[in-house]
């Protein structure tokens, strides 16, 4: 194709030779070839299947193969059309130079153009050259040998369009052909170049609204709706500006919901995913909960109470102004692996008991009337964020003066061992 682009342009009188129309003609082909060749991806449009043909002998005989009709649009956007199957005989394709049998070949269809036609009988100069009347827009079956290491990195010099593989046996019978997308990935199909997709509708989109939708999935599309079948990959990043739905369409109605409290009020108009089946998620979940983003893991740790378990050592030491029941508090450290704290609740319960020696108690406590009192209690949890302070009040009584007026006072118990449980409620 030429830079310059150049149009003709008539006049009455004219006097117009061969290469005028020849001009005529190129500009309209190059034009059409710069679009397909700029709008659009190159590849296949429809059709040119590798497919098996009813003459194949079975069940133990030669296979045959040919391309099914269709058309492609190859590197430097020059249609291929085949109006009738085109078969990959050993006659026409199999029995060319260099093709060997026990190996994998990747089948491309290349553009040819030939020139054909002959002028009328007595309209042919004697002293001109490729005097045809036609030019014949046609197609030529290229066989490269496959790499199965990268396969379809291998093309050949005329910017075909890449149709499947076959394999042949040591006999170069076809044994085999591989043209499917399933199986064949580098079997293209044409795209388009756009930086975005309009659909040719300007009424306003009163189809989908997040908060009542019961409508199904029409089988026809709507107007201003691209219906793309039947796949769609992004190789970029996708925007939802509105909302996404996928598969049926269902209803959101906080009534249905247990206590009538589960949905947010009002539910947003946009930006919302309804997802009418099983959602599988192959990587991490991620939420944000008070400023903070959190994994799936961590984020359902912050959905769920945080429960503390452990032992606290508390000394019994009586006061100066004991009397018969001594009270007393100690604190100790409470972590929380909680962001946002709500209720807390906590549970004491003593472990262990340690008490003055036999001889002491039996020559300090021996007949008296008042039985031994023993016990803990909470007198309060306080912090904030993940640290908290847990207060243990403790009673131990009855308390003696030993000796009698001297001041000192003696406790039967010398220390205690508290297990306490302090569960976190998420706000």
């Amino acid at each position: 194709m030429r830079n310059q682009i150049e149009r003709l342009r008539y006049y009455d009188g004219e006097y117009l030779r061969s290469y005028d129309f020849t001009a005529e003609q190129a500009y309209h082909v190059e034009m059409r070839r710069r679009l397909n060749r700029h709008l659009h991806l190159h590849g296949i449009v429809y059709g040119l299947w590798l497919v098996q043909d009813a003459e194949s002998l079975s069940p133990n005989g030669p296979l045959f193969f040919s391309i099914s009709p269709g058309m492609a649009i190859d590197r430097m956007g020059r249609e291929i059309y085949l109006s009738v199957p085109y078969p990959l005989s050993p006659e026409i394709v199999l029995n060319r130079p260099g093709i060997i049998g026990s190996k994998s070949y990747e089948v491309w269809l290349c553009y040819r153009e030939t020139q054909t036609g002959s002028p009328a009988a007595g309209y042919r100069d004697c002293n001109e050259k490729n005097q045809y009347t036609r030019c014949d827009e046609g197609f030529e079956v290229i066989l490269i040998l496959g790499d199965a290491s990268t396969p379809g990195q291998t093309r050949p010099d005329c910017d075909g369009v890449r149709l499947g593989t076959i394999t042949l046996d040591a006999s170069k019978q076809t044994t085999g052909v591989s043209d499917r997308e399933t199986s064949d990935k580098f079997r293209t199909y044409v795209g388009i170049r756009a930086q975005r997709l309009i659909a040719a509708n300007e009424e306003k989109d009163t189809f989908f609204d997040i908060k009542a939708l019961t409508t199904p999935i029409p089988a026809e599309r709507l107007p201003g709706y691209l219906d793309l079948y039947p796949g769609v990959f992004g190789h970029g990043n996708m925007f939802v500006k509105k909302n996404l739905v996928i598969g049926d369409d269902f209803k959101l109605d906080k009534q249905d919901s247990p206590k009538g409290d589960n949905l947010p009020d009002p539910i947003p108009a946009t930006g919302n995913l309804k997802v009418t089946s099983d959602l599988f998620l192959n990587g991490d979940f991620y939420g944000l909960i008070g400023g903070k983003w959190f994994g799936l893991k961590d984020y359902i740790q912050t959905l769920m109470p945080n429960i503390v378990i452990s032992t606290a050592p508390v000394v019994i030491s009586p006061s100066p102004q004991a009397s018969n029941i001594t009270q007393s508090t100690v604190t100790t450290s409470v972590s929380t692996s909680l962001q946002n704290v709500g209720q807390t609740f906590v549970f004491l319960a003593i472990d262990e008991i340690d008490w003055q020696t036999p001889a002491v108690l039996q020559a300090n406590w021996a007949g008296k009337t008042s039985p031994f009192v023993v016990g803990v209690s909470s007198a309060g949890l306080s912090g904030s964020g993940n640290s908290y302070t847990l207060t243990i009040q403790w009673n131990v009584g009855p308390a003696v003066e030993v000796p009698v007026g001297s001041g000192n006072w003696l406790l039967p118990v010398t220390q205690l061992k508290v297990n306490y449980i302090v569960v976190f409620f998420p706000k």
